[in-house]
């Protein structure tokens, strides 16, 4: 095979083994002209990505020029020295000198990696602050409570800022749909520090980078047709129907009839809607069950309260037991985030209620493949929250800690902590009185949402997670998710668009409550790019669980794939099967990344500390992810076009950082 066929076949899909995996530069016979490096690295290329309004022109200053649209990417050739026009950078789309043009320097970001990030989950935090300076933004970390509320007040109080003012702007008041408003926030750099009680704070540079497809609507008024009265919630119930969950199961129906009543007399029946969804096991395998999951309501419906309790009736625990203890509760919930419409809904909740633990991904009797951090994931980026009800009965107090460590797991909410309420003896009276107590907060927030918008006095102290009573932690924790399901709910409603300022400074933590995160940290992905992603981790975990790849070159494959996510993804359906240690360059691709997933955390000390046991857990988590990619890439509604010619493989969708390897 000579050396040009062997190239080749490198570099084609199907040989696709490791995560670093790209084709060699090509040689400078081929290609007189290369992207300048990124300062201090080797072999990893300057890119940027346009803002709104750039233009590619012929030559620096020239005229006219073609519009390019918002978020391109470019390779960087030169850069111009500055003039009265501004600097000037040479670019092209790809790497081999072909297709040169020239664009504004102030029109680009620089993209040194594919870390972005987006606004967190508004609960129990403060809107974030942006800064001209790191010095200031770290003198607002160490200020007294009165200095930050005065901070707050001075943009709240004025449409534009001084331009003395340590500030550039502030988060804006309600959520940013990227979906309907994209947006990135760029990281640039962020380096850390420590507060005075001892937190530590990211300082992170940020750029914004804005699609405006049309201005933001007006605030709108509460009371008209499109104002904050016309809130709706749909609250889930996904309930365990196995041989021991019958009497919690009458309860729940006993409760739902007075909660219903209570929304009719309150007459905002129509908005909000119930459902449920039960589970018991495979009807194909085990004896007495009629089926895995099924909908017997679905807030979509409309029904009316007879027709409800009408609806719910049927269910009824199996005869039998199932195949195990721990059951298969997750197909349920996966069922109510892909099957159900919640996008009609501001209020999205699941009351998840069950005496067992749940079957991870790894076990064989699993339907869905997922594991708990996956589904809470999948849940979370549709707006969905999840109430546990775990019955601590003595049948299952083998299992309760096993159980208890999953579902604080997946009930766990951004800035809030987990919305898991344990029934102590499984006490029937008990669970009923937690039902009604949950959903009536939640028919008081639908009859009043815009009580929860209230800000709190100067000066309050940060509101605590935990209250010394269970209903009042339940209360606690409803008020926090309703206040985010509303300004979400507000954001969508008003078209709310990111801040279009160009570069500045925030913390990633809340500056009141340095345990909440006031960023959401995620890596940009095309649609092809994560099909990649997919493919590679499949056939990589698939050849080393046959043991084909000693241990060692396999952590340091899958650390790769990581990596390579990180920096430049592209990467990964390029070049020949080596790694990025082998190849001598995993510390040209890990230094200077702002944030890492687990894998990229990792080495290779602590990946042989893992022992047979903790590398085999990494593997069914990647196996797991993989499962929720297929998800993510099946989701129409997620994947966001930046360019009207582009096809559906460059759709783009910021993952979250936690869901890759």
């Amino acid at each position: 095979m000579n050396a040009r066929t062997r190239r080749s076949s490198l570099c084609a899909p199907a040989t696709l083994l490791a995560a670093a995996l790209w084709c060699a530069a090509p040689d400078v016979s081929l290609a007189q002209t290369r992207p300048l490096l990124i300062e201090g690295k080797k072999t990893l290329y300057e890119r940027v990505l346009t803002r709104p309004g750039a233009r590619l022109s012929a030559s620096p200053g020239a005229a006219g020029g073609k519009a390019v649209p918002v978020f391109s990417m470019f390779y960087v050739y030169e850069r111009s020295p500055a003039s009265a026009g501004g600097s000037w950078l040479k670019v092209g789309a790809s790497a081999d000198g072909s297709g040169l043009a020239f664009v504004k320097a102030d029109d680009t970001v620089p993209w040194r990696h594919s870390i972005v990030a987006a606004f967190a989950n508004p609960t129990d935090r403060d809107r974030l602050l942006f800064f001209r300076t790191r010095e200031g933004l770290a003198s607002a970390i160490n200020a007294e409570p009165a200095v930050l509320d005065k901070l707050r007040q001075s943009v709240a109080d004025k449409a534009s800022l001084p331009t003395d003012s340590a500030l550039i702007a502030a988060e804006p008041a309600t959520w940013v749909d990227p979906q309907k408003q994209f947006y990135l926030l760029p990281v640039l750099e962020a380096p850390t520090t420590v507060n005075r009680q001892g937190f530590k704070i990211r300082t992170v540079r940020v750029a914004s980078v804005v699609r405006h497809d049309g201005a933001a609507r007006s605030p709108v008024t509460p009371g008209t047709e499109e104002g904050i009265t016309n809130f709706k919630s749909a609250v889930v119930f996904v309930i365990d129907a196995t041989s021991s969950m019958q009497p919690y199961i009458e309860r729940t129906r006993k409760a739902m009839e007075e909660v219903l009543r209570q929304a009719e007399q309150a007459k905002i029946a129509e908005r909000i809607r119930f459902g449920l969804i039960a589970f018991q096991d495979d009807p194909a395998k085990t004896r007495g069950v009629e089926y895995l999951t099924k909908v017997f309501a679905d807030p979509n419906d409309r029904l009316g309260r007879d027709e409800f309790l009408k609806a719910i009736a049927g269910v009824q625990a199996t005869p039998n037991s199932t195949r195990a203890f721990a059951e298969d509760a997750y197909a349920a919930l996966d069922q109510a985030a892909r099957s159900l419409d919640w996008k009609r809904f501001g209020g999205r909740y699941l009351v998840f209620v069950t005496d067992a633990s749940a079957r991870e991904g790894n076990s064989p009797l699993a339907s869905t493949r997922l594991a708990t951090d996956q589904v809470r994931v999948e849940l979370q980026e549709q707006g969905i929250a999840t109430y546990v009800m775990h019955l601590k009965t003595s049948e299952g107090r083998k299992d309760h800690a096993v159980a208890e460590q999953q579902y604080r797991r997946l009930s766990n909410w951004p800035g809030r902590g987990s919305l898991y309420f344990p029934v102590e003896a499984g006490d029937p009276a008990k669970f009923e009185a937690d039902v009604k107590r949950l959903a009536h907060a939640l028919v008081e927030q639908v009859k009043a949402p815009q009580a929860l918008l209230k800000a709190p006095p100067a000066g309050t102290p940060p509101p605590t997670r935990a209250a010394t009573a269970d209903g009042e932690a339940l209360e606690a924790s409803t008020r926090a998710v309703g206040r985010a399901m509303v300004l979400a709910y507000l954001g969508r409603e008003q078209a709310t668009q990111a801040n279009a300022m160009y570069e500045a400074w925030a913390a990633d933590r809340d500056l009141r409550r340095p345990d909440t995160a006031s960023l959401s940290i995620r890596v940009l992905l095309t649609k092809n790019q994560l099909s990649d992603l997919q493919t590679t981790l499949r056939r990589l975990v698939e050849t080393g669980e046959r043991q084909q790849i000693e241990g060692g070159n396999f952590f340091n494959q899958l650390r790769s794939v990581a990596v390579a996510m990180g920096r430049d993804p592209s990467r990964i359906a390029q070049g020949p099967a080596r790694n990025l240690e082998e190849a001598g360059l995993m510390g040209e691709y890990l230094d200077g990344l702002p944030y890492r997933s687990d894998l990229m955390a990792l080495d290779q000390n602590r990946w042989a500390e893992l022992g047979v046991g903790g590398t085999q857990a990494v593997i069914d988590r990647l196996k797991s992810k993989i499962v929720l990619y297929q998800r993510f890439h099946d989701d129409v509604d997620r994947w966001v076009k930046l360019n009207d010619a582009a096809g559906d493989g460059d759709r783009v969708y910021p993952v979250p950082i936690d869901a890759l390897p």
